[in-house]
């Protein structure tokens, strides 16, 4: 029986961990630390659960759903978004403005001007870009959807999933499905009528796509798989050696040596040159500390509920660039999932920082807090002091996808071609979102 390695314990591990275990594939996990679970992190005290990284899936595809399906019991776990993570917000004047969820609220909304909504209507009529010409996310938008769309809508919006500058994000890499839909169908409006008509038309079993937690947070299913795969992941490892042989990969763990016929690394880009790798891999591997990694503070605040004006009837307010504030944006968790605070009260968790303003992630939870708090004042109404206080710091958080990053794609290409049975996975590979790594898990088996 072919035996895989694979070092690290994220998502994306555990995911492929599990897919090889069902289909009857040795497989053996390495954790250097003794934590599971990568960035997906959950905090419990007593009635506050706070979550330190990601703090929800999206099951987008019917892929994510069947993966989840195939872990028994985790259904029971599952804590499905209230009606209310419909409704997001975006910050516009220092006021949370509703975002449009249909045409006629589109036209209504004092989110845009009028006029920026009357650009939008010459988007069906803007040609694609050549696809030899490299595009930045904040270029592509303001050429098909104009500045305003860009500034109070694009923004904000990917200030919240990477953290990052849309003006050096790629498009095409740090979101492919978009860029695919100009390539493909010729416009974003013109390619979502397509996929419409293509679902309706399809034969294939629908399934509902929704916003999911557990009881106990995200952490739930790691922890999860973690269990199911018992004596196959092991943590807390040291590895002292890893060589490239003929007939695989030595690697030494724990004074073990043990050969393996594949060896799949999911560790950050970052922290490859941590791993004791031969000397000819480490130096191709080098080439990928270009990816850059901002930091991110995530810092989870419980307030009394008679101490928040804002009603919190949504998922949270994006922070666009323009409105300059300290924030990249507030979820409202405790609106979105039962028993995340006490019923008189609710949590707020809030993300500073990222390639915006790296400044201000601090590691320090009083000053953080102390930045924070007159900016929840001025966006949220809110008064008193915290309830309860949880802080995570990220010195290194997410992958950013910038112009150029075809070429890195191509270097782990070739990299893999030279050492065979090598894989580098993670998602700095396959996309940053947790439905992304999962996808890729399957994918590639």
């Amino acid at each position: 029986m072919k035996r895989t390695a694979i070092i690290g314990s994220g998502i994306t591990a555990l995911a492929r961990a599990w897919e090889l275990k069902r289909r009857g594939i040795d497989c053996t996990v390495l954790e250097p630390s003794a934590h599971i679970g990568g960035a997906i992190q959950s905090y419990r005290a007593g009635p506050y659960l706070a979550e330190e990284g990601p703090n929800s899936l999206q099951v987008n595809s019917a892929k994510v759903d069947a993966f989840l399906r195939s872990i028994p019991g985790l259904d029971a776990c599952i804590t499905p978004a209230a009606p209310e993570a419909k409704k997001r917000f975006i910050l516009r004047g220092g006021r949370p403005l509703a975002v449009p969820t249909g045409p006629l609220s589109a036209l209504a909304t004092p989110l845009w001007s009028f006029g920026a909504k009357l650009r939008v209507l010459k988007e069906p009529f803007i040609p694609a870009i050549d696809p030899s010409v490299e595009e930045s996310a904040a270029d592509f938008v303001r050429r098909r959807l104009g500045d305003e769309l860009y500034r109070y809508a694009i923004n904000p919006l990917i200030g919240g999933i990477y953290a990052g500058t849309p003006e050096a994000l790629s498009l095409r890499y740090a979101f492919p499905k978009l860029y695919a839909l100009e390539q493909t169908h010729g416009g974003m409006i013109r390619g979502a009528l397509a996929k419409m008509r293509t679902a309706r038309r399809s034969d294939a079993p629908k399934f509902e796509k929704r916003i999911i937690s557990f009881n106990d947070g995200l952490a739930e299913l790691p922890k999860r798989l973690a269990q199911l795969l018992d004596d196959n992941l092991h943590t807390d490892v040291t590895i002292s050696r890893i060589q490239k042989t003929g007939g695989g990969w030595q690697i030494c763990w724990n004074g073990r040596e043990q050969l393996y016929d594949s060896l799949i690394v999911t560790t950050p880009a970052h922290a490859l040159k941590k791993l004791p790798l031969p000397k000819d891999l480490q130096n191709d591997l080098n080439t990928l500390d270009a990816i850059d990694y901002p930091p991110v503070s995530v810092l989870s605040l419980a307030f009394k509920r008679n101490e928040v004006a804002h009603p919190l009837d949504g998922f949270g307010v994006l922070v666009p660039e323009c409105e300059q504030r300290t924030l990249l944006g507030v979820l409202f968790p405790s609106s979105v999932f039962p028993d995340r605070a006490p019923e008189d009260e609710v949590m707020l968790t809030v993300f500073v920082g990222g390639e915006r303003q790296p400044e201000y992630a601090q590691a320090d939870t009083g000053a953080l807090t102390a930045t924070v708090l007159p900016e929840l004042q001025a966006i949220l109404g809110v008064s008193g002091k915290p309830t309860f206080v949880h802080h995570r710091h990220w010195p290194r958080a997410i992958p950013q996808y910038k112009l150029g990053y075809g070429e890195l794609l191509e270097k782990m290409d070739r990299i893999e071609e030279h050492f065979p049975g090598l894989e580098l996975a993670g998602n700095y590979r396959t996309g940053i979102s947790l439905s992304y790594c999962i996808e890729a898990a399957m994918e590639t088996i």
